[in-house]
């Protein structure tokens, strides 16, 4: 275990001493566990990963500094294809809560509680494959206790709890800006450019490997990772969740699933059940949204045009300024 490293990264960012001994001796741990079974941290695949979660899972001990400390170290050493693994297990962190929060300031504490009452939610740390059951059952009571025209308000926030913050710079590249269509092509222009250094350095880029093909791929089509303005809406379409797959991908389920980002569906689209209604995607509507709520000082409206859960390539939504 290279411990010099995980320590530096952890004293850089101001964590006490204790917190980055902790996170020492959680990789510590995964590491005795993997030399146990003739691997390594430098050998181990997702499945060796996988075993030890579930042994953490099942003694109880599987705690959300460990999965931090691990995706840290593994992002830290280049094994990106297991960083990417721990992003799939951490991306959903707070997503639900949240929705029973907004469910309960909108809808009364009363609908929330019988939708949320009683609904066994897997564990920190477990396989997204175990998600989708879970999903569906939630879908399926939040259809079932909510008018249609409030379940998209219900679903489509800031879920993941994201700072307003976090978008200072593109709210002064939005005020700088002569226009809309403007500061939409600059922040393209920007996010291309971020991409291309991911690509030419082999950084990850948040949860996706970075190719020229993608980078291209982007390049082309505004919507990514900005949008394109129509009179009063704001088209935008999500970057596939592992593009350098999607591109070359010819099957459409398998193009479906890597086009999904996430973790409470997308291996459901892989194993082919359980169904989970389109609507889910209105969380991810939400996520797209928020950027520019942020911008506009106010809630919009969004609406889902295509999604992977109801068989679509990929998920496009229309964001409403009126």
């Amino acid at each position: 275990m290279n411990e010099t490293i995980l320590k530096e990264h952890y004293e850089k960012r101001n964590f006490t001493a204790e917190q980055t001994g902790l996170a020492v001796e959680s990789v510590r741990a995964l590491e005795a566990y993997l030399s146990g079974r003739n691997t390594s941290l430098e050998n181990a695949d997702i499945g060796a990963v996988r075993a030890y979660l579930d042994l953490l899972i099942h003694e109880k001990r599987c705690s959300l500094e460990a999965l931090l400390a691990m995706a840290r170290y593994f992002f830290l050493t280049g094994r990106n294809e297991i960083y990417i693994y721990f992003t799939s297990l951490l991306g959903g962190l707070g997503v639900v809560e949240s929705i029973e929060e907004r469910l309960a300031a909108l809808q009364g504490s009363e609908t929330a509680e019988r939708v949320f009452a009683g609904l066994d939610r897997p564990p920190l740390g477990s396989d997204p494959a175990s998600f989708p059951s879970f999903t569906r059952a939630l879908m399926e009571r939040l259809e079932k206790n909510l008018p249609p025209e409030s379940l998209p308000r219900v679903l489509a926030s800031n879920n993941h709890g994201i700072p307003a913050s976090a978008f200072t710079a593109e709210k002064e590249a939005f005020e700088k800006a002569a226009s809309l269509d403007e500061y939409l092509a600059g922040k393209h222009a920007r996010q291309v450019a971020e991409l291309q250094r991911c690509c030419t350095e082999g950084r990850v880029w948040y949860e996706q490997t970075i190719t020229q093909e993608t980078v291209d791929f982007v390049a082309g089509n505004q919507e990514i990772l900005s949008a394109v303005h129509e009179g009063n809406v704001l088209y935008v379409t999500k970057i596939p969740y592992d593009p350098a797959k999607y591109l070359f991908e010819s099957d459409p389920v398998m193009k479906r699933y890597y086009a999904c980002h996430c973790p409470f569906a997308r291996e459901a689209i892989k194993s082919g059940g359980p169904e989970i209604s389109e609507n889910w995607c209105y969380c991810s509507a939400g996520f797209a949204k928020y950027p520019f709520e942020v911008l506009f000082e106010r809630e919009l409206r969004v609406e889902l045009l295509s999604s992977v859960l109801r068989g679509d390539p990929v998920c496009r939504f229309a964001i409403h300024l009126d």
